[in-house]
């Protein structure tokens, strides 16, 4: 089944339209490099001819922010993954059907269920309010920034209380800080769109089995989609890392006193990714229990004909013997199918598959801090976390 968070909405439209991809091009590559110039070239012209490139002071040369920067690899980044995501999404998706965990009876309703997901990243309603949310987010950020600074930034200067836009501050209100949160939106929308679809995937005929070894009924591997987001965790920790940079280098603050609120900011992502899967932990759940209940049945019936045989030193009865044949062998055949029941997990994901994505949100918080201590510090630090 073909699937594609990516190729839906006016958005879309608009850019196949001015010919930046094709149905059967996405072209990522080209296209970030566009939308970065489009958003940072301009303003960084507009700043020179302002006076606000370069200066002694940080808060009014554009090319000190370290902020810009990690906007534009956000940006950069949330483009990039797009041809990420279509390629595992099919591949994880096509799964069901794979590993025949879809009946064909159910072929309809997984049918239904990227046709519901189409319809929710189609929607023109939705882009629009992430749209008029991205200026508003825009204006609110570029509103704030220059209060806390004394003249103002290279966003805008303050006059008698009223903040005045310069020339890159219009420009990164009406388009660059746009940019980021509208694609930072349709992210987001997406990645709801993506557990609407796993619920609707949850409440099909699933062919499940209780001792299959992945320990999930066999939907371990979705466990992997968590690496779909890898750029897009990149990129927001990119941008709180370059925030907590302007407040060390320039602020006089402390590294540590953001330990907490870091270290809150890589559980979070975390957490966030695990709470789809959680579509599927009612069906593991009675899973589970039909499993142990039939498997517990099956063992008892079972070691009773065993100890018959080998303990009483009795005939096992014809229907005994149905069940296979009562030796040690079959013992332990029976025993492990019965562990396998016992040890299913609630959830199909595990520690590697979040690894990815507490990696991904701690390099940039890792060259942070490089700027401060030294990297054995670093790792040392990291080591004594990481049991909080």
């Amino acid at each position: 089944m073909q699937v594609s968070f990516n190729r839906h909405g006016p958005f879309y439209r608009l850019q196949r339209r001015l010919g930046l991809l094709t149905d059967t091009d996405l072209a990522v590559g080209r296209r970030a490099v566009l939308f970065v110039a489009l958003a940072w070239i301009p303003a960084v012209v507009l700043a020179a001819f302002d006076g606000l490139a370069l200066g002694p002071d940080h808060e009014r040369a554009i090319l000190l922010d370290f902020r810009a920067y990690a906007f534009a690899i956000a940006i950069a980044a949330f483009v990039l993954m797009e041809e990420i995501s279509d390629r595992r999404m099919v591949k994880l998706v096509g799964q069901f059907e794979a590993r025949d965990i879809v009946p064909q009876a159910s072929r309809g309703c997984m049918a239904a269920a990227r046709a519901n997901m189409e319809r929710r990243t189609g929607s023109w309603l939705a882009e629009a309010v992430i749209l008029v949310l991205a200026y508003a987010l825009s204006y609110l950020w570029l509103m704030r920034a220059p209060m806390g600074a004394d003249g103002g930034t290279w966003h805008g200067r303050l006059v008698d209380g009223a903040l005045q836009p310069t020339l890159p501050g219009w420009w990164a209100m009406l388009v660059s800080l746009p940019l980021y949160w509208f694609f930072l939106g349709r992210w987001l929308w997406r990645f709801g769109t993506w557990g609407l679809m796993l619920y609707d995937i949850a409440r099909c005929d699933l062919r499940l089995v209780a001792t299959h070894p992945d320990r999930c009924g066999g939907l371990a591997f979705m466990g992997q989609y968590p690496q779909t987001y890898v750029l897009f965790v990149l990129a927001e920790s990119t941008v709180v890392s370059a925030t907590v940079l302007k407040l060390v280098v320039h602020g006089d603050a402390s590294l540590m006193g953001f330990k907490f609120a870091l270290l809150g900011m890589i559980a979070f992502f975390a957490i966030a990714f695990v709470l789809p899967l959680l579509v599927f932990t009612p069906r593991l759940l009675s899973l589970k229990r039909e499993g142990l209940a039939h498997y517990g049945s099956l063992a008892s019936r079972h070691n009773i004909a065993f100890e018959t045989k080998w303990v009483s030193a009795r005939e096992v009865e014809p229907a005994e013997e149905m069940l296979g044949a009562p030796d040690p062998s079959s013992l332990a055949d029976l025993a492990a199918g019965y562990d396998l029941v016992k040890r299913m997990l609630p959830v199909p994901i595990s520690l590697e598959s979040v690894a990815p994505i507490v990696l991904a949100a701690l390099v940039p918080l890792v060259c942070v801090a490089a700027t401060q201590v030294p990297f054995e510090q670093i790792v040392e630090t990291i080591k004594t976390l990481m049991p909080l």
